[in-house]
């Protein structure tokens, strides 16, 4: 007994002395090598859980996995909708929460985590990145109207038509998860749309990403726009790129004032929920709203005091942040 006792403990020690040396060597390692490595783990993750998504929705929704696999399952119809919000969940928390947390746990150290400011919250930065977002409304509004106006050159036609056809997928998706006005539905569509993308995507643009790309590029700007445009581009809707990027540079340099991966979070959050509750609400009244718009206005007078705001409040983050140093 005694000595399974001691082979039991010898085993763990050198589980524990290899846990510390990956960690040891992944944080010394180079930041293209742990962006593959990164990327690989999204990749792992998402085949999964998207496996794991197609076996559930057999018993849950009576969807076989070749209604899945021929896309039969994945058009937005009314039918489909209770199984596409069901699919759309566990994808983003497979492509997103998942490989990110693991990322975390293996290959950053507690400093590192440290700099995410997780153990904690503070109200005036949680409170100044929420007045942001809705200072900056007028500002998105006219970025929103500018990019949707947006016309290629002739001879990339075809590519322009390609892209009004992808926005136009999204818009119909988007016209499916509303169709339910009851109160269920809101809730729902904002664990959908408002509080997992808000968690997975914060982890992995000012989380995993920021700290690999300030590792390698150090200027905190750059790593900034970046993040931003990958965040943009993430979403692949050509038509919101611009507004889209905008949101990542406030999300972003609400990370860098507040040190706190919360801040960026909370006003994700806020953002998408709002946008979805007016849409709920507009709807189940029986009206419309374009959720894209929601704030936007034709006054040039308005918009500069929208930029002028953001700018303020940011300067005032800024100096909070050096003097709280």
């Amino acid at each position: 007994m005694r000595r399974r006792s001691a082979l039991f403990s010898t085993f763990a020690k050198v589980q524990n002395i290899s846990f510390m040396n990956l960690r040891h060597i992944t944080s010394d390692s180079h930041p293209i090598k742990e962006f593959l490595i990164y990327l690989l783990l999204i990749l792992i993750a998402g085949l999964l859980f998207n496996l794991i998504g197609g076996v559930l929705a057999a018993p849950l929704y009576g969807i076989s996995l070749s209604a899945i696999m021929d896309g039969t399952a994945m058009q937005a119809t009314p039918e489909n909708a209770a199984f596409l919000k069901f699919y759309q969940i566990v994808n983003h928390i497979g492509m997103f929460t998942v490989p990110s947390l693991l990322f975390m746990a293996l290959f950053m150290s507690r400093y590192d985590l440290s700099t995410l400011g997780l153990s904690g919250i503070n109200f005036f930065t949680v409170l100044s990145g929420i007045v942001v977002l809705f200072a900056a409304l007028p500002f998105t509004g006219m970025l929103i109207e500018w990019n949707q106006g947006m016309q290629l050159p002739g001879f990339l036609e075809g590519i322009e038509g390609k892209l009004r056809i992808l926005e136009d997928s999204a818009g119909e998706l988007t016209e499916v998860f509303f169709l339910d006005t009851s109160v269920k539905g809101l809730i729902i569509n904002l664990i959908m749309i408002a509080l997992i993308p808000a968690i997975g995507e914060e982890l992995v643009f000012r989380g995993v990403l920021f700290r690999i790309f300030h590792k390698w590029i150090r200027n905190i700007h750059v790593v900034v726009i970046i993040t931003s445009i990958l965040f943009s581009a993430l979403h692949l809707q050509f038509y919101g790129f611009v507004p889209r990027m905008f949101l990542g540079l406030v999300f972003g340099y609400l990370f860098v004032y507040s040190r706190s991966l919360w801040v960026p979070i909370i006003a994700h959050f806020v953002n998408n929920g709002t946008a979805v509750t007016a849409e709920w609400f507009f709807r189940r009244n029986g009206g419309d709203l374009n959720a894209e718009s929601f704030g936007s206005t034709d006054s040039g007078l308005v918009v500069l005091i929208s930029i002028v705001m953001v700018i303020g409040i940011f300067f005032l983050m800024r100096r909070m942040h050096r003097f709280s140093e």
